[in-house]
């Protein structure tokens, strides 16, 4: 699949402040202005004027990054499940282990966003929460499951 230069890809991964760029006519050649007819191919062209340059459009998408910040907040939240987890199944501290930092930075990623150095900043500082929280996470929810499981298996 070739990626021209209308490819959705390429809309968000532009620079912040850049705009869209109309394809430029070939070598040698001028654009035929808009409305006007375009030239035969038997005969050349009387008198072509070129055409002004059309304001290039200006992009309705948010600025770039915001679906990684929002990505970031969404995964900072959903680290609230395995404390609710054990809440549910009376094991009351490990609510004292919530995502806490990951959500307040993935908030003030999604404050900063017209400054693009601030967003990658604390998008980064929220995936590093995320990530931490997971690897911490991880061997208290299989102890959980474990003990959950001993007791089914148990009848207790």
């Amino acid at each position: 699949m070739q990626r021209g230069s209308g490819s959705p890809r390429d809309f968000w991964e532009r620079e912040q402040g850049s705009a869209l760029r109309s394809v430029a006519p070939a070598p040698g050649r001028t654009a035929p202005a808009r409305g006007a007819p375009a030239p035969s191919r038997g005969r050349p062209p009387q008198s072509v004027t070129p055409a002004a340059p059309a304001a290039a459009p200006v992009p309705a998408g948010p600025p770039a990054r915001v679906g990684g910040t929002v990505a970031a907040l969404v995964v900072a939240v959903l680290t609230l499940l395995p404390p609710l987890l054990g809440a549910y199944l009376g094991v009351w501290f490990v609510l004292l282990g919530c995502n806490v930092p990951g959500i307040v930075l993935g908030v003030i990623a999604l404050s900063k966003v017209p400054d693009a150095d601030e967003v990658e900043r604390y998008l980064r500082y929220t995936w590093a929460c995320n990530l931490a929280y997971a690897a911490l996470c991880v061997p208290v929810v299989l102890i959980v499951l474990f003990v959950l499981a001993m007791a089914l298996v148990l009848g207790y």
